[in-house]
């Protein structure tokens, strides 16, 4: 039976992005080969490990900044594919996300072919791409960094997948990073923001003071859609269904506030 998490939305959304570490995992400590599902990793619940890969203590990672050594993630080159997910991992809040993995490949040849993809529901996957070297011995760990887009969703989902090869690769301190808006908010008297969810294309903000603020609204890549000044009404009419991140200054204090529009 699949699970369902509903994560808290942090809304703490401030004047300038800074790079923030959102999920890392450096894959526990095993002393035998282990399956997935009885192994204690470093995170626990809302954090889920799953998949047909095995955990390792054999060729523990090293040769890269921060490797942590002890267990890694072993993906066999057989078949059916093997394969390693994790999922539960929030991301609503950022932009520009960064994924970076411990890398090690059984072989020297220039065969490449462990897969990495992300999704927001498990069923519709993403490609990322890497590169690493290749060729005379580098058979070896190195840290790779993923290109690609990450999205912001309150449970993204990470796929690592050995697709039916003869090679073996394993992976180590997997790490996620963003840009975050993050200041602490000063409560604006009053705030009112409504309706919740918006079908109408009108947002309403009001407050105690009753005066200009600034809106900013922001999607769930962190991109910027309104920057407005308002008293009390808002036209959102432009904007496309889905979940939103609005961002109000009033006399130099701040708030957010999560805004669906249907």
């Amino acid at each position: 039976m699949r699970k369902f998490y509903i994560l808290l939305l942090a809304v703490s959304f401030g004047n300038g992005y800074s790079q923030t570490t959102i999920f890392t995992e450096n894959m526990g400590a095993p002393t035998t080969t282990t399956a997935i599902a009885a192994h204690t990793f470093q995170n626990s619940s809302p954090i889920l490990f799953s998949g047909t890969a095995d955990m390792r203590n054999s060729t523990p990672s090293d040769t890269y900044a921060g490797a942590s050594g002890n267990g890694c993630v072993f993906l066999g080159g057989t078949t059916p594919a093997k394969t390693f997910i994790i999922e539960g991992i929030n991301t609503l809040n950022y932009s520009d996300m960064v994924l970076s993995f411990g890398h090690q490949k059984g072989t020297n040849a220039g065969s490449n072919e462990l897969t990495v993809n992300v999704s927001t529901d498990g069923t519709t996957w993403t490609p990322l791409t890497y590169t690493r070297p290749t060729g005379s011995g580098t058979s070896v760990w190195t840290l790779i960094t993923a290109s690609g887009t990450i999205p912001a969703t309150s449970n993204l989902r990470i796929k690592f997948e050995n697709p039916i090869s003869n090679i073996g690769f394993r992976i180590d301190d997997v790490k996620l990073t963003g840009n975050a808006l993050g200041v602490k908010e000063n409560n604006i008297a009053g705030l009112k923001v409504y309706p919740n969810p918006v079908t109408d294309g009108k947002l309403f903000i009001t407050s105690d003071a009753n005066i200009e603020k600034t809106v900013a609204i922001y999607d769930i890549l962190g991109k910027q859609v309104i920057n407005t000044t308002a008293t009390d009404q808002v036209n959102v009419s432009n904007l496309k269904g889905g979940v939103y991140i609005v961002k109000i200054t009033e006399e130099g204090k701040t708030a957010t506030r999560k805004l669906v529009i249907k």
